[in-house]
């Protein structure tokens, strides 16, 4: 796991929100875990996709390589959660994002989670570096 704070607000440039649904719930009336990999997918994918818009020519995209998540504390429905995104490490054909799940609207983290994922060729269906314009704005953004 990383070094950075990623249970702090402070930590994330970039933040998505996402509305807590009703069958987002457990049996418990917690909001399932499972759910928690699809909020971390929805800020690094807010981030990613217009980047890969603009400047991955149709041919390139990224997937996912692994994926951790630290359940800090309960969630319960209905609500909002914020999810802050950040770049811990850029490497040659991968990216790791960290992640961090609050509840809305405040600084209680209920989670937080590292994802890599890796630049992936479409059309030789292997990876492959980054663009240079992807690249320059990750390394911008990066927390290293």
């Amino acid at each position: 796991m990383s070094e950075v704070d990623l249970k702090s607000r402070a930590t994330y440039p970039e933040w998505v929100s996402h509305t807590l649904r009703y069958n987002d719930q457990d049996p418990l009336s917690h909001i399932n875990n499972a759910v928690y990999s699809t909020f971390l997918e929805a800020g690094r994918t807010a981030l990613m996709e217009p980047l890969l818009d603009e400047h991955g020519s149709g041919r390139i995209d990224i997937v996912l390589a692994r994926v951790v998540i630290d359940y800090w504390r309960e969630l319960t429905y209905p609500g909002t959660v914020d999810i802050g995104t950040c770049i811990i490490r850029l490497g040659t054909k991968s990216v790791t994002f960290g992640n961090g799940v609050f509840k809305g609207g405040t600084g209680e983290c209920v989670a937080t989670g590292e994802a890599v994922l890796v630049f992936f060729d479409l059309e030789t269906r292997k990876s492959v570096e980054p663009p240079p314009a992807i690249r320059k704005v990750l390394e911008g953004m990066a927390t290293n």
